[in-house]
């Protein structure tokens, strides 16, 4: 197990930092959110998490799905299809 350095951001103010011991730094951000994680950090709201030994840096953010309205096509394939052909 390695141990991570993982600071929450708000833009680009520090809001909270920890540490952990786990296998990956992937699994540290897991550890300080408690939600699905995406190794895209697009978000005002993301994570830096710093391998101590290796000295490698990652940037996440939280997983979002998306809207449930997303788009027309999402309602539309959800119908049955009897209902689509109207």
């Amino acid at each position: 197990m390695a141990r991570f350095q993982i600071e929450e951001f708000c833009d680009e103010r520090i809001v909270a930092t920890t540490s952990a011991e786990v296998p990956d730094a992937l699994s540290a951000a897991a550890i300080l959110t408690g939600k699905a994680i995406s190794t895209k950090a697009l978000q005002e709201h993301w994570f830096r998490v710093v391998d101590e030994q290796e000295g490698t840096v990652h940037e996440f953010s939280i997983a979002e799905e998306p809207p449930k309205d997303f788009c027309q096509m999402t309602n539309w394939l959800a119908q049955s299809p009897a209902r689509r052909s109207r």
